[in-house]
């Protein structure tokens, strides 16, 4: 099972620079699952591929939090 999924970045934190969207490629790049990962902090979007059943969205959601993102499905 693969799904493409848009987060965006909402609340008080949102990506700044490119040096925010390695943080969120590489946090996201740890999880099982996770194979493309774009995070753009023009559009405070960020785009991946989940293939697999290791990871689901709520974990997605759980690591980028720990990070200090929080996002929302677009």
């Amino acid at each position: 099972m693969t799904t493409k999924t848009t987060l965006k970045v909402i609340g008080p934190q949102t990506m700044h620079c490119g040096g925010c969207e390695r943080t969120v490629t590489f946090t996201l790049s740890q999880l099982p699952g996770v194979n493309v990962i774009k995070a753009d902090h023009k559009t405070q979007l960020i785009e991946l591929v989940l293939t697999g059943e290791e990871t689901d969205l709520d974990k997605v959601k759980a690591e980028l939090d720990w990070i200090g993102y929080e996002v929302e499905p677009v």
